[in-house]
């Protein structure tokens, strides 16, 4: 049970402490993504998932690492401990293969040489045996297309089958070992499978006749075993050594996982695709056959992957412990964000926070959440929703003028200097944007207005960003409201203004009318005809045209040629503002000071996990 200490409030930090151990907040707060109350201070992180998924995993680690299965109640059955140094997590699938080649560099040869439509390839050895396999394919039929592939790049290939037969009686690790030595001795390759108990597995056939001859092989030489055939199943997992040996293969089993952790070695953090990262890993395969990988992980750990991703943290301390609550306050408040994917938060800043993993970690920033260990924000008896942002321009926002929806008592907008005396670089800004280019936007989010002519700010909250924009032009208007007149109904490439704490100006080209005659209004003077040598054509309004006359010429301003907008700060400016926290913890504000300005009346409490 998690334990609260430390409030800024005593009484109500009692109070929520109470409310706390009641079990209608014990499923509310400390719970897993899937339900499972594990560790409090403990999350699942989706480190590859969705359009990041993986064909396969690559692991690093100089030191030792069991790989185990864990159910969903945590208990734990141990499968291997290894130590050689790099592993592949594959899913299982038909496959093609070259070979057998003598030695590991043929094999990697034939691997460097694998169609890169067939990929990914590696290699796998059998007995004295190396083979090149790559290739994921759902059928045999499949996999034969990519045979005249493999013959092009000088490969001789064949095709790998996904059926094959296992040990119906349990054995354990020791003794399935001895059974694969002794198939090893009459030249009959075997692995290890997994499905709660270990078996051994013996087989790669392409149909029911290839695993028939594999039978009768078995019962020929080992006839005291009786064998079951397997079906093929592409949420099934191999672990291949960077050797090419095959540790195991683990059945597809619900509600259970193959994780994998370190056991011994110098470094806390292990390799996953590149990216060092603390923790316990577990994988899986997703509906689209694609590698799901899992960091299980302590928040703190992964908190000291996202402040210096948010934050610089070259900072002052204050302002990172501020940036480092905010984050954990952050995880907490929507840690059930990808339930449904079964995992907590994603590694993603556009729909969590950016984790970077160890490679951005500083000594700074570590000490941060370090001496911030377990503080988060409340409000209302739960974890606040901590929203932040680089610059407020002078002055926060309400959250409701926004998002929209109800007001919330500690999003409310205030007063803000800080981050112009901490020197912020997005004290003062402008973007020009063409007026061809604001047609465009305005096609794509609300339809046309014909040419613009004009656009205006029509209402400001009282913080002075825009509330309704309008833009006005020859076939009528349209009005933008709260963040669309910062990014168009969520098109910042289209638009990306860096506040809605703006000015707007228009520049125009010059259109010369003779002297002395009544000046007509941009308007009308659209689809305007212009006498030349060569007739009459239409007079474009947004060039400049010279009309010559005795009397001379002067100048008019005609339709804007663009729009330039001239304000300060960067962001939505609800909450906590980056450059702010600096600008305070440069004036000797502690982390505390700085959270309670830009949050009003909630509570700092201390998790003890």
């Amino acid at each position: 049970m998690s334990l609260f200490a430390r409030s800024a409030r005593p009484m109500l930090a009692l109070l929520v402490c109470v409310a706390l151990m009641a079990t209608a907040l014990w499923t509310q707060f400390p719970v897993y993504a899937d339900g499972v109350v594990i560790a409090t201070g403990i999350f699942r992180i989706g480190l590859h998932h969705g359009v990041n998924s993986l064909s396969a995993a690559s692991l690093r680690y100089a030191g030792q690492v069991r790989f185990f299965m864990a159910d969903f109640l945590e208990h734990r059955a141990e499968i291997a401990v290894d130590d050689a140094g790099a592993w592949r997590v594959e899913r299982e699938a038909v496959r093609l293969q070259a070979g057998p080649f003598i030695t590991l560099t043929e094999a990697e040869g034939a691997v460097a040489r694998w169609p890169v439509t067939l990929s990914p390839a590696f290699v796998v050895r059998e007995g004295g045996n190396f083979f090149a396999v790559g290739g994921l394919f759902f059928t045999v039929e499949q996999a034969e297309q990519g045979l005249p592939l493999l013959a092009q790049a000088g490969l001789h290939g064949q095709v790998r089958g996904q059926m094959f037969l296992t040990t119906d009686s349990f054995f354990s690790q020791a003794e399935a070992e001895v059974l694969r030595e002794r198939l090893s001795a009459v030249g009959l390759e075997s692995r290890l499978f997994f499905d709660g108990n270990f078996r051994v597995a013996a087989g790669r056939a392409r149909d029911a006749s290839e695993l028939n001859l594999w039978r009768e092989r078995l019962a020929t030489t080992i006839p005291e075993v009786a064998w079951s055939t397997v079906s093929p199943d592409s949420q099934r997992l191999e672990v291949i050594r960077h050797d090419g040996r095959q540790l195991f293969v683990f059945a597809n089993l619900p509600r259970r996982a193959l994780r994998v952790e370190i056991v011994q070695g110098q470094d806390a953090a292990m390799s996953i695709e590149g990216r060092m990262h603390r923790g316990i890993f577990e994988f899986a395969v997703n509906s689209a056959h694609r590698m799901l990988v899992i960091g299980i992980m302590d928040v703190d750990d992964y908190l000291k992957g996202v402040v210096p991703r948010e934050m610089p943290a070259s900072w002052p301390l204050e302002a990172l412990k501020a940036q480092a609550v905010v984050a954990r306050t952050y995880a907490y408040a929507n840690r059930n964000r990808h339930a449904a994917d079964g995992f907590d938060l994603c590694t993603l800043s556009t729909c969590c926070q950016a984790y970077g993993g160890v490679a951005w970690e500083h000594p700074n920033s570590n000490r941060a959440v370090d001496e911030t260990r377990g503080v988060i924000i409340f409000f209302n008896g739960r974890p606040a929703s901590t929203f932040y942002h680089s610059d407020s321009g002078g002055h926060t926002e309400s959250v409701e003028n926004v998002w929209g929806g109800s007001p919330q008592p500690f999003l409310v907008g205030t007063s803000d200097p800080f981050p112009a005396l901490a020197g912020s670089t997005h004290t003062s800004w402008h973007t020009e944007i063409t007026q061809q280019a604001i047609q465009n936007i305005v096609r794509h989010n609300r339809g046309d207005v014909g040419t613009v002519l004009s656009i205006s700010i029509a209402r400001r909250f009282s913080s002075g960003r825009v509330a309704e924009l309008v833009i006005a032009g020859t076939r009528g208007t349209v009005t933008y409201t709260r963040q669309q007149a910062r990014l168009f109904d969520g098109t910042p490439g289209l638009f990306a203004l860096r506040s809605t704490m703006y000015n707007v100006s228009a520049n125009t080209a010059p259109l010369f009318v003779h002297n002395g005659q009544s000046v007509h209004r941009v308007a009308t003077l659209q689809n305007a005809h212009m006498a030349t040598a060569s007739g009459q054509h239409v007079l474009p309004v947004r060039e400049q045209h010279v009309v010559e006359g005795g009397m001379g010429s002067r100048v008019i301003n005609a339709v804007p040629t663009s729009f330039v907008f001239s304000g300060s700060g960067w962001g939505h400016g609800v909450g906590m503002s980056q450059w702010g926290a600096r600008g305070m913890a440069e004036r000797a504000h502690t982390f505390r000071d700085i959270l309670l300005h830009y949050y009003r009346g909630v509570d700092l409490i201390t998790l003890v996990y």
